[in-house]
């Protein structure tokens, strides 16, 4: 199952007036796999309320503090839009806030290398249920064993160049 046209919105918050590669990659990739994406830059370009109208599956961008604030709005805003839409959080600082934002505004969190996992995911539909519904979560959640769950400081301790 592919994702429709209108069915996948990524949006970038916040990264100190460099270019959103935080956006641009997740997007390369799931274009790359078929998908069509609305990608916005919310530090230059309005709130898409068109798109987030539509959109099945939101992914906001939450790589430091300030775009994680900015992110909890931006959701907020969807969620107001579309009740029924997927919103996933993904970034360092979505899973430093995993908790937080799972029990308010997040269907999901992501971090670490997402790219070719949510590619995967979203082609399969897999936040999807019967009827539209969110579907189980296949993706890992803070804390659970058994699942691939990458964090920052598992990245660093498992790289062979460790910090000092």
């Amino acid at each position: 199952m592919t994702a429709a046209t209108d069915d996948v919105l990524l949006l970038a918050c916040y990264e100190l007036g460099h270019q959103p590669l935080s956006l641009a990659w997740p997007t390369a990739v799931l274009q790359r796999a078929g998908i069509a994406v609305t990608a916005v830059d919310l530090a230059v370009d309005p709130f898409p309320r068109a798109a987030a109208a539509r959109a099945r599956f939101v992914g906001i961008s939450v790589p430091m503090h300030t775009a994680l604030r900015l992110g909890v709005r931006a959701a907020a805003d969807v969620r107001a839009l579309n009740p029924t839409a997927h919103i996933c959080f993904y970034g360092l600082y979505a899973w430093l806030n995993a908790d937080y934002l799972l029990a308010t505004c997040a269907d999901s969190v992501l971090a670490g290398e997402i790219e070719d996992e949510l590619a995967a995911w979203v082609t399969r539909g897999e936040w999807r249920g019967a009827g539209g519904e969110p579907a189980e979560d296949p993706l890992p959640r803070p804390g659970e064993r058994g699942r691939r769950s990458p964090s920052l400081w598992e990245s660093l301790h498992s790289c062979v160049h460790r910090p000092f």
